[in-house]
């Protein structure tokens, strides 16, 4: 509710500025023309930038591959980067350390070409990948080679290009298989389905045997740059510097222009040798070195132009390679992006002329409108390049539009300044009073046809129409208060105001539109932060988290199993206020990210799936195309959703990307499978690192360690697990790959065996045996004569302990003082941190119980901070744990210092974890403290290098409420841990403030801070 307030007034603020001079007064409809052309119905493919967290890694990239195991392969400035699809690491090729060429072959071999420097990739007995060079089989008065423009895998084994040769390796031997032609152009070697072709001055050959012939019609490429060759069904795509595109028959020698648009764009960007393929689809994706890529039908039509204006960093594309899931890398002059060609998900954005947050969205006569705080946008005619869906401001309509709704005759517009008409033909107009209803948050249609249904700031309006056109029919009918969703069902309206509730029209009883509504009117009880929508034929209530049903004919929420699987699972909090059911019956939320439910015969899949590739933190609201596709109303654009969803594709079984002890024992290094291993009793710690194979957002993995776990582990999103101080035995690790909607990868298994001590092994086993039972011999008579002895000394001194026992009394008397003031000071240990001096957990339930009887007696708020250092566990494994010690000591006696309040306690929660107690203080105090400690923190400069700034940090959650009966001071605890981990997912080193349901605004309260 709090967020709505801040995008209505903001919206407020916008529409001020923007509001066209003379309001009311129109210029001509300026949408005919546009709206009468054919406009494309794709946005801006999902992009996203990968960028290397190695320090080897370097901006520049030369080109890139992809191989069977589902690595990447990129040719760096810095050297061979690769990358797992969780962890990157780099291979220095030869002095110069760059990597100018890369490729790889079914078998899952890698060649990669650097300056003066080729060999390959492989990797060593532990599976760890190194560099082998094959200079050393030239002779040395031809191993300056120069840069290796291209390498290519053929069923021999690889060439590579050379500055002047072609040279080739099947394994054991290095052979020269060519010599280009002398003088321009520069030549060029391709391969196409195995067979390899060279390009120079005297035209284009195929390689036959160990030798290049020319192929037929030769001719027709002599003297001229070719800048790529690719398949084409039965002949060659050739591109030709200066020409175009062109289809060539290797065979008869036949040549004919091909796609005359992509021909002149590639002609004026030039084409990479080695940036370009065909796709799985059929597709050619083309890159260049000025434009950007070109993806470009089988037809020769152009399909889209993917360069800087849709979010490339730069048009130079040096490499193009497709991975198992149907993503398309390329490799640029500045980075490396990971292009979702297959994604049903694509953008309106900015970049499509849609500015500002999108609140609704609707189609209108074919075409797609949304209103957003910079006015109402329409769809325009789209980029022929670039295939891409164009929106443009409706000038004639000012700012701050919040909804739409299509009708025959024309579209209906609600804005913060009233409501407006834009008749199919004719001028859109203001509706007379229609300001009156402040900001038109929704529009519904009614029955009747001359009636359209309004939600504003003072309850739910109508308009009407006559022969002059539409009017307001005033005074507003409900409370004097926001209303968001309008839906009519028979003879009865339902709205609801997110303040007061749900409330029913009944449209029979005389005069119900008019001023005697009373009679007319009915609320639902308990339906307060409801909305309704309209799903399965039945009417949607989501309240809290939870879908009821509304009963219409008692005007009740009621439970209903149907509806209960759109919420969230029990004893889960998920965040959601709009539902939409798609043309395919699929029903969508607007979670955080947004889910479907597909539809799955007479019901909805159980566990819905996730949108986890969205690009945007949260959506608005949901409009179901009758078309078939799915719009999402974001806080950064609108997001088309193409329906069917294809299936997730399967997640391939996860792999050991690296195991390591304790010591930095490198045991595995990621290629083959990890063999049967033997660890000392000693070691003390074993970091296995898991890399998915899988490139999708959203993944997680699951462990279990056989025999000591019975269960898989909870899933997590760290790929590092670590294995501490296990007992002598066999054990078996298994790991598993888990995506956002509950997919499961097969498992991979490594076994290995912890060896014991010496002093556990059967032979000292048999040695302590036999000194134990001598030494209990020799015991038991040196035991037996010296308790002789002892009885003799006994007797004597019986009376001299009678005499000494009266004193002990006395004596006794006086220590039993001593003792109760020993005691006391025993329990005020007990109730402190034993590392930090400061008070440990039990001090602080003690304390909070009592502060919240208090508080709940006295009606006055009380507050929580939970702090957590950020990766604690980092500086622990690069400064040791003394130096661990040593900070934690720092924080609590900075957090004590800083906290002195009489009645405010800091105490240590648990590992790297604190909390503070504020008694008498609401939420805007706590946060007020918790920023003053985070920079307080933040100034000690303790040194943390795996941080950014290199010192040491923290995230806090802050929860404050007023207690009522009946509640517990777990709910401050559990808000403030809330908060702490949305602070820690949010970045860290931040602030952020959780909500406690139903406690008043305190509790309420949604507070985000950064520093």
């Amino acid at each position: 509710m709090r967020r709505r307030f801040a995008s209505r007034f903001s919206s407020l603020l916008v529409g001020a500025l923007l509001l066209p001079a003379g309001f009311g007064a129109f210029e001509p409809h300026p949408l005919r023309a546009a709206l009468s052309a054919a406009a494309p119905e794709r946005g801006f493919p999902l992009i996203r930038e990968v960028i290397p967290p190695i320090p080897e890694a370097e901006v520049q990239n030369f080109g890139i591959a992809t191989d069977r195991r589902g690595l990447v392969y990129v040719a760096n400035l810095g050297g061979l980067l690769i990358y797992d699809g969780a962890g990157w690491r780099a291979l220095p090729i030869g002095k110069g350390k760059v990597a100018f060429s890369v490729a790889t072959d079914a078998a899952g071999r890698v060649a990669v070409g650097g300056s003066d420097e080729f060999g390959v990739v492989e990797s060593s007995a532990s599976g760890e990948l190194r560099f082998v060079s094959l200079l050393r089989h030239l002779p040395p008065d031809r191993r300056h080679v120069g840069q290796i423009g291209g390498i290519f895998a053929t069923p021999r084994g690889f060439l590579y290009f050379t500055a002047d040769a072609l040279l080739e390796w099947d394994g054991t031997k290095l052979a020269t298989l060519a010599r280009p032609a002398d003088g321009p152009p520069y030549p060029g070697t391709y391969e196409i389905g195995g067979e390899i072709y060279l390009s120079d001055k005297n035209g284009l050959s195929k390689r036959v045997g160990d030798r290049f012939e020319l192929l037929p019609g030769a001719e027709r490429f002599r003297g001229k740059r070719i800048e790529q060759l690719l398949p084409a069904g039965g002949g060659l795509l050739v591109s030709v510097r200066g020409e175009g595109l062109l289809l060539f028959n290797p065979v008869d020698g036949g040549a004919v222009p091909f796609a005359p648009e992509a021909s002149r764009w590639t002609s004026k960007n030039r084409l990479f040798a080695g940036g370009s393929c065909r796709l799985p689809d059929g597709r050619w994706a083309l890159g260049s070195f000025l434009g950007g890529l070109l993806l470009l039908r089988p037809d020769g039509e152009i399909d889209q132009i993917i360069d800087t204006h849709l979010g490339l960093p730069d048009n130079y594309v040096s490499g193009v390679a497709v991975d198992a899931e149907g993503g398309l890398w390329l490799a640029l002059n500045s980075g490396v992006v990971r292009v979702e060609i297959g994604s049903p998900i694509s953008a309106i954005d900015r970049r499509s002329g849609l500015e500002g947050s999108v609140y609704t969205a609707v189609r209108h006569r074919g075409r797609m409108w949304a209103a957003t705080p910079s006015g109402a946008f329409f769809q325009a005619p789209g980029d022929p390049k670039s295939g891409l869906l164009r929106m443009a401001r409706a000038e004639s309509l000012p700012a701050a539009a919040w909804s739409l709704l299509s009708l025959e005759e024309g579209l209906m517009v609600g804005t913060a300044f009233g409501i407006y008409f834009v008749p199919d033909s004719g001028t859109p107009y203001l509706v007379p009073g229609s300001d009156e209803v402040g900001t038109a948050y929704t529009l519904a249609r009614s029955g009747d046809p001359r009636r359209v249904w309004v939600g504003g700031d003072h309850g739910l309006s109508s308009l009407r129409r006559e022969a002059a056109g539409w009017r307001f029919l005033a005074p507003p009918i409900g409370p004097d208060a926001e209303t968001r969703s309008i839906v009519e069902v028979g003879d009865t309206v339902w709205f609801s105001l997110p303040l007061e509730g749900v409330f029913g029209l009944d449209l029979k009883v005389r005069g119900a539109t008019s001023a005697a509504v009373a009679p007319a009117l009915r609320r639902v009880p308990n339906s307060d932060e409801t909305n309704l929508f309209p799903v399965a034929g039945r009417l949607a209530a989501v309240r809290e988290g939870r879908v009821f049903r509304l009963d219409e004919a008692r005007g009740r929420l009621v439970e209903d199993a149907v509806f209960a699987v759109f919420g969230a699972p029990p004893g889960q909090k998920e965040s959601f206020s709009s539902l939409a059911e798609d043309a395919a019956g699929n029903v969508w939320r607007n979670s955080r990210p947004p889910a479907v439910f597909l539809r799955q015969g007479p019901g909805w899949a159980p566990t819905p799936r996730s949108m986890v590739e969205l690009p945007a933190r949260s959506v608005e609201t949901i409009f179901a195309d009758p078309g078939g596709a799915v719009w999402l109303a974001a806080e950064n654009g609108l997001y088309r959703v193409e329906i069917p969803l294809p299936a997730a594709a399967a997640l391939p079984a996860p792999r050991f990307a690296r195991v390591t002890t304790g010591r930095g024992d490198f045991l595995f290094g990621g290629i083959g499978a990890p063999s049967d291993i033997e660890l000392p009793r000693r070691f003390t710690r074993l970091q296995i690192e898991l890399a998915p194979l899988s490139f999708r957002t959203g993944l997680r993995y699951s462990t279990r360690l056989d025999p000591i776990d019975t269960e898989w582990s909870e899933p997590r999103a760290d790929p590092k697990v670590e294995q501490t101080r296990l007992p002598a035995g066999r054990y078996t690790f298994r790991a598993r790959t888990l995506g956002p909607n509950g997919e499961e990868s097969p498992e991979v298994a490594w076994a290995f065996r912890v060896l014991p001590a010496w002093y556990e092994t059967p032979w000292a086993l048999a040695l302590w045996a036999t000194l134990a039972f001598a030494g209990i011999r020799t015991w038991v008579s040196l035991r037996s004569r010296a308790l002789r002895q002892r009885a003799a000394q006994l007797e004597t001194r019986v009376q001299e302990k009678t005499a000494e026992l009266r004193a002990a009394v006395t004596d006794l008397e006086r220590t039993q003082s001593d003792l109760e003031t020993a005691n006391v000071r025993l329990e005020e240990l007990s109730l402190q941190d034993e590392l930090t001096g400061i008070a440990n957990r039990r001090r602080l339930q003690m304390l909070l119980d009592a502060e919240w009887h208090r508080a709940r007696r006295q009606h006055q708020p009380i507050a929580f901070i939970l702090l957590d250092l950020d990766h604690f566990k980092q500086l622990n494994d690069t400064r040791g744990h003394l130096e661990g010690d040593y900070c934690l000591q720092s924080v609590a006696a900075f957090l004590a210092q800083a906290v002195q309040r009489t009645g405010d306690l800091v105490a240590r929660y648990g590992g790297e974890e604190f909390a503070v107690l504020l008694p008498t203080t609401d939420l805007a105090g706590a946060i007020k403290v918790a920023e003053r400690l985070r920079e307080g923190l933040e100034s000690l400069a303790l040194p943390h290098d795996a941080l950014v700034g290199g010192h040491v940090t923290a995230s806090f959650g802050v929860a404050a409420m007023t207690p009522r009966l009946g509640q517990e001071p777990e709910m401050l605890v559990e808000a403030a841990d809330l908060a702490l981990y949305r602070a820690k997912t949010d970045g860290r080193n931040l602030v952020r403030a959780g909500g406690v349901g139903g406690v008043g605004e305190e509790g309420g309260a949604e507070v985000g801070l950064t520093n």
